[in-house]
């Protein structure tokens, strides 16, 4: 565990070197003034689009455990979504690490089952990928067309993304393997860690996972598009939220332009190494944005704005939520 948190230390220095190197080119001078020239109200209507992404993402969440039958707190949910864009933006890759400390502890705030609670999240991830890669693979068409520069990373992500989906649907669908790798998984955890390994307990979860995605198969009517607008909806606020940063500095820009850049951002970071996709993620927007004429400068400001309200904000509201959550237990 050492070695990994130093490797990780190491490529989150060297990412802050890089993006210092890129911004002292640009010229910090400029974005410095273009800072400073910011407009406020814009930017805090920034940070109120964050948190109403977080809301719509604990709202489908509440949704999913409302059909499964458990009427679960709106306030515990907003807090273990919080929970985990804490821990996906303090782990390598984006928006990854997260659902597994979700599903844990929503079993123990709202006493739901360990595999009903895991079913909610595999849901969710499952969901946001297919939309993702929907929309993601004609931003890729149209960058392939223009001959932009980095196109084979993106589609080297895209594919590892695709190919992470595949196998889990595949493993939801073979119940057999499922329970191969999570025993497997467990006896390595067991071996390394203090927690004592339970077949039984394993196998049960196992099976209230599989009766639960049953139930939610049968998910039709009004209820599937419930989820899959709140999905689509929560995407859209999140790109709105990056088209006002460019208001808050006084440039238009088209927002078809900032979605492409904003997935095209998501995706570069699937392959990161460093947390939250921090450096490599940051140099994919600066230079997607200079693809649609947009100035060096703007597209740095812009991207360091972002961070503060996508990354900063979010992780320490994060860590809040955690010791709120772990008080809640212990009482």
């Amino acid at each position: 565990m050492r070695i990994k948190i130093t490797k990780s230390h190491i490529a989150l220095f060297i990412s802050i070197l890089f993006i210092l190197a890129i911004l002292y080119y640009i010229g910090i001078d400029k974005i410095i003034k273009t800072l400073l020239n910011a407009n406020p109200i814009y930017i805090i209507f920034a940070f109120i689009l964050q948190l109403i992404v977080t809301l719509i993402l604990a709202v489908r969440w509440r949704f999913i455990t409302k059909i499964l039958g458990y009427r679960s707190s709106l306030k515990n949910i907003f807090l273990l979504v919080l929970m985990g864009t804490f821990i996906n933006n303090i782990t390598p890759s984006m928006k990854s690490g997260g659902e597994a400390f979700r599903a844990y502890y929503l079993s123990k705030l709202e006493n739901i089952p360990k595999g009903l609670a895991f079913s909610t999240v595999v849901v969710e991830r499952v969901l946001d990928s297919a939309i993702f890669l929907f929309f993601t693979l004609f931003v890729i068409g149209y960058f392939i067309i223009i001959g932009f520069k980095y196109t084979e990373y993106l589609i080297l992500s895209w594919a590892f993304l695709f190919l992470l989906t595949s196998v889990i649907i595949y493993l939801i669908t073979n119940k057999k393997l499922l329970i191969k790798v999570v025993i497997r998984i467990a006896e390595f955890i067991c071996k390394y860690t203090s927690y004592s390994y339970n077949k039984e307990i394993i196998l049960k979860s196992i099976d209230d996972f599989y009766n639960s995605l049953k139930f939610l198969r049968n998910i039709k009517g009004k209820d599937a598009y419930t989820i899959i607008i709140l999905s689509v909806v929560w995407y859209l606020v999140d790109i709105v939220k990056l088209w006002i940063l460019f208001l808050s500095i006084s440039y238009m820009v088209s927002i078809l332009s900032v979605a492409a850049v904003y997935l095209l951002t998501l995706l570069s970071g699937v392959l990161s190494i460093t947390p939250s996709g921090f450096g490599t993620a940051d140099t994919v927007m600066i230079v997607s944005f200079t693809v649609f004429n947009i100035p060096p400068s703007v597209a740095a400001v812009v991207t360091i704005l972002d961070r503060l309200i996508s990354y900063i904000f979010p992780t320490i509201l994060g860590y809040i939520a955690i010791m709120i959550i772990k008080k809640e237990i212990k009482s």
